[in-house]
């Protein structure tokens, strides 16, 4: 379900928690006051199962993602192009 925005001139700003299919508020149900629906980031609340890698049945988590292992390092290999620099004397 959406969050909206509303703005209320006694209260300020306040969110709810509405079906899309709601019409929109015009009054505020604390104070009584005249609302204005705000535009604003779009925003809803996830409810149930099925939103996270490990509600899906049949897969471990491990399976899917492969945060387990660290990415292998490849040796540094200097560059060549420099033979004569003083840097590849001392490694060597």
């Amino acid at each position: 379900m959406p969050i909206y925005e509303y703005e209320c001139p006694k209260c300020g700003k306040f969110d709810v928690l509405q079906k899309m299919s709601a019409p929109p508020l015009e009054v505020h149900d604390v104070c009584g006051s005249k609302v204005k629906k705000l535009m604003s980031a779009s925003s809803f609340a996830f409810k149930g199962s099925g939103f996270y890698i490990t509600d899906y049945g049949g897969k471990s988590a491990a399976a899917i993602t492969h945060h387990d292992k660290a990415p292998e390092k490849k040796a540094e290999q200097k560059p060549a192009a420099c033979a004569s620099c003083p840097a590849n004397k001392s490694a060597a």
